[in-house]
């Protein structure tokens, strides 16, 4: 599926081959053109995928922010969302 994030368009996927919970990839390529992706691994829990997808969301919407600030910030806010009750749809 494709995802808006930070005003850019970005593909996102879930993969059983990765061996990290995730990745934010922006690659400029030679032709102009920019690709951007966000893998997820399927193999993580419910919980621990949630963290995944908002930790590599705020990577996409702010990419010069820290990993030290965008782990303390996303396991906060997923740790939010969960005890919301937000989870995957069946």
């Amino acid at each position: 599926m494709k995802a808006r994030l930070g005003g850019k368009w970005f593909l996102v996927r879930e993969s059983g081959s990765l061996s990290n919970c995730g990745s934010c990839e922006i690659t400029h390529r030679r032709d102009g053109t920019t690709r951007r992706i966000i893998r997820i691994a399927s193999w993580q829990n419910e919980e621990d995928a949630l963290d995944t997808w908002v930790h590599e969301a705020m990577h996409a919407i702010w990419p010069a922010m820290s990993e030290a600030e965008v782990a303390k910030s996303s396991a906060e806010l997923s740790t939010l969302l969960w005890r919301l009750g937000y989870r995957r749809m069946s």
